[in-house]
């Protein structure tokens, strides 16, 4: 600290007291009189991922709505259902609030305008909404023959239900790619777009 004729320089000339102060109470007085830390808010980058409308197909028409609504609550279970007006295989894909690809259904094979439930009804399968809060998508595919075109290293875990080891947009590329291979009057896509609300 630099004294100058007796007085006291920058801060500490403002906030010392009396002449005689103890060292320990001007080095207190100067720690309060010091401004506060300035806070800066830094916006976080945000990774979003796409979600397009994907529809397709000429000879046949698929359809996917949400029970009760396209709005789910963190929490609630999820209802969905479909229908094909022609016999068809389907295959179900979710892309959700965290980009996350997963299978729901794979190759079911449905009857004319039958009404498919999902998680099937009395199939002992219960899917709850889970956060983040945000949009998602549902991506059906109806085909009159099987359509995996997904190779096994592309999935981790079996069985119907099985998280997509692809990021979306890998996995729309994919998707784009089986579809251009199938005459269209023997394919059908549609989309289903949901909200999850944070309760």
């Amino acid at each position: 600290m630099k004294r100058m004729n007796g007085t006291i320089r920058g801060n500490a000339a403002r906030c010392a007291g009396p002449p005689g102060v103890a060292a320990a109470a001007l080095a207190l007085a100067l720690a309060a009189c010091e401004p506060a830390p300035r806070v800066v808010h830094v916006p976080v980058a945000v990774e979003l991922c796409e979600r397009p409308v994907l529809q397709g197909g000429r000879a046949f028409v698929a359809e996917a709505w949400a029970v009760p609504d396209g709005q789910f609550n963190v929490g609630e279970p999820l209802r969905l259902q479909m229908r094909v007006s022609a016999p068809a295989y389907v295959n179900l894909f979710h892309v959700g609030t965290s980009c996350k690809v997963t299978r729901l259904l794979r190759d079911r094979q449905v009857r004319e305008t039958e009404i498919v439930d999902f998680p099937p009804a009395g199939g002992g399968v219960a899917v709850t909404v889970k956060p983040p809060a945000g949009d998602e998508a549902f991506y059906l595919l109806a085909t009159r023959a099987p359509a995996n075109f997904l190779a096994s290293g592309d999935l981790l875990g079996g069985g119907d239900i099985a998280s997509v080891d692809l990021d979306p947009e890998q996995f729309y590329a994919r998707l784009r790619q089986a579809v251009s291979r199938i005459d269209p009057n023997d394919v059908s896509m549609t989309t289903l777009r949901t909200t999850v609300v944070a309760r």
